[in-house]
């Protein structure tokens, strides 16, 4: 079965479409350093640069701490979210309400009962009139070896791909709907630690199976995950592990797991050097001293340990062909009488077969280089960009500790979550595009159940697609690149704030006229009470008030009313998706939902 995948389009580029005006055009920054926006944008202030550092910083509200936890360990609140959030305690500053929510977000149920917001979904699906609803995530609970037999040879394109269309939908429905938030941002970040390209064989037909594997150790032991995720056929067709045989080796998968999934090339890759002169670290407490870091030679050494360590794809010595993991002892490294496999203290004197790859896994898992550098990248997706060293260090150590628990991560969440460093921080994070979709359909309580074979889910992966960023379309091993820099470009803003835009206009699920006039009354739906009643909604607390200023203006300047002036009943009992009101409100919580405010985290 040769390699198949779906090339995601290239991103385009534009500054001036009549898409991107409608939203993003009236950002409510005062960044400086923008280029001239085109004259049909003159007078509106553009969003990029937005305020970062130094005076311009104070532009951007710090939210309460119930609104901080809700955008930092989740995607951000839901009408009523931050309210559900507040009364688990009287604690106004939302302090000793946080361990209580926690506590819940880290044990989540992913039952009918535990997930409605999910399940609901799902049930109204299956029991809908028409047939393609019916057989919408028909995939997802096939078991491996269906999946690879049944969809990953199948002659019809649609076919080989639906396993994984199907994934990319149900991780956008659980990121919008889901309860659980924080298990929805920790999935996202485990797969991109462990990143493989969604369209390629096997990952088309596997990823179901994929999915699983992360799920089931996110919150469990990290050792644990390491040597489940080595033994996927995903993750060994993607980094070509499936090839290795001694005496050809292959060391790309043992590159990757040095260099990415354990200890990290920014600190602890050494080049080509002996092995000998690299310096031992300490690990806290008194902890065994260790190589500090990987050499070339360790990368080639392990790479020999990883030989005949495959899947059962027919290939090779034997017809087997489930999709499994399967070790090939013919296919090993058979050298051990004169030199023995020695990856940094790991020496394997052999032949172990599989354990000479597990040994060295395990052995990864437990160094305090790698608890450093996945410490250091949890805390830059939970706190922000360029974290204190005082929380990385601790998280480390939290982490190094806990190497044998069978709650290891768990426990290395609530560190950083319950911190200081996490509760102070904000503004320091760009959301990336998905980010920003699935923030904007919670904060204006788009009802979208996204699925295969359905217009508007279609569309919107579409407009995704022009981000840069869709579900499982990374390239490289490394993952969506975390770091806010990577998405202040006018493209991907400009396409995230366009496929915004179109969300919003779709009025079958994005109701917006009469969700606000089942919260404002008609007497009081004055420009002043309408922004109000959407920055609470939307955001969950009050903007600043010159960016107040600006939305209460955008009202007054559309709907010809003054600030304090009702709008006119025969205006605003016209929600119809064309009319007048539904307009000035779409506008307005688009504004709201694309402001730097919104767009940080």
């Amino acid at each position: 079965m040769s390699k198949s995948e779906k090339p995601i389009s290239s991103r385009r580029k534009f500054l001036g479409s009549a898409a991107a005006a409608g939203a993003a055009g009236m950002v409510l920054s005062s960044g400086t350093e923008a280029q001239s926006p085109p004259k049909k944008f003159a007078g509106l202030d553009p969003l990029w640069p937005a305020p970062v550092s130094g005076n311009n910083k104070a532009s951007i509200t710090t939210p309460p701490l119930a609104v901080r936890v809700l955008n930092k360990a989740g995607f951000g609140p839901r009408p009523g979210d931050v309210d559900a959030y507040m009364a688990l305690d009287a604690d106004p500053t939302g302090e000793t309400q946080l361990p209580l929510w926690l506590e819940d977000q880290l044990n989540p149920a992913n039952t009918p009962l535990g997930d409605p917001g999910v399940y609901d979904r799902l049930d109204a699906l299956a029991n809908s009139l028409e047939p393609a609803d019916n057989d919408a995530f028909d995939t997802l609970d096939k078991t491996p070896l269906e999946l690879w037999q049944v969809y990953g040879p199948h002659e019809d394109y649609s076919t080989r791909l639906r396993p994984v269309w199907q994934m990319e939908r149900m991780t956008l429905l659980r990121a919008a709907y889901s309860k659980w938030q924080l298990q929805e941002v920790l999935y996202d970040f485990w797969f991109n630690h462990f990143n493989i390209k969604g369209r390629e064989f096997p990952a088309y037909s596997m990823m179901p199976e994929y999915d699983r594997v992360v799920r089931q150790h996110m919150f469990g032991n990290f050792g644990d995950m390491l040597n489940a995720n080595a033994k996927t056929a995903s993750m060994l067709y993607y980094l070509d592990n499936y090839v290795n045989t001694w005496p050809r080796p292959n060391e790309n998968y043992a590159r990757e797991v040095l260099e990415l999934h354990t200890l990290g090339a920014i600190e602890n890759y050494y080049g080509a050097v002996d092995p000998a002169t690299v310096p031992d670290n300490t690990p806290p407490q008194a902890g065994t001293p260790q190589q500090g870091g990987y050499t070339e030679i360790d990368v080639m050494e392990f790479a020999k340990a990883l030989t005949g360590w495959g899947v059962a794809d027919g290939n090779y010595d034997d017809l087997t062909n489930t999709g499994e993991f399967l070790f090939r002892p013919g296919r090993h490294y058979d050298d051990f009488g004169d030199a023995p496999i020695t990856v940094m203290d790991v020496v394997l004197a052999g032949p172990g077969g599989e354990s000479d790859v597990t040994d060295v896994l395990d052995y990864l898992a437990g160094h305090y280089s790698t608890a450093r550098y996945v410490s250091w990248k949890l805390c830059t997706r939970l706190i922000g960009d360029n974290p204190p060293l005082s929380i990385v260090d601790s998280t480390a150590e939290e982490f190094y500790t806990r190497s044998a628990d069978a709650d290891q991560l768990k426990e290395v969440y609530r560190h950083i979550l319950t911190s200081t460093e996490f509760k102070d921080a904000w503004g320091t994070k760009i959301r990336r595009p998905i980010e920003t979709l699935v923030r904007a359909m919670r904060g204006a309580d788009v009802d979208l159940t996204i699925r295969v074979d359905h217009g508007v889910s279609n569309s919107v992966f579409g407009h995704l697609d022009d981000t840069g960023q869709y579900p499982y379309g990374y390239d490289l091993p490394t993952g969506y690149p975390d770091e806010s820099v990577m998405w202040q470009g006018s493209g991907p803003l400009i396409m995230s704030w366009r496929t915004v835009t179109f969300l919003l206009r779709q009025s079958e699920v994005a109701n917006l006229g009469d969700q606000t006039n089942s919260g404002v009354i008609e007497p009081e739906r004055t420009p002043i009470n309408l922004v109000d009643f959407w920055m609470t909604r939307a955001m969950g607390y009050t903007l600043d008030g010159s960016v107040v200023s600006k939305l209460v203006g955008f009202v007054v300047e559309t709907s010809g009313e003054s600030e304090d002036v009702s709008l006119d009943p025969d205006v605003t009992n016209n929600t119809a998706s064309s009319s007048s009101y539904t307009k000035i409100i779409r506008g307005l919580v688009g504004l709201i939902l694309m402001s730097p405010d919104a767009m940080r985290r």
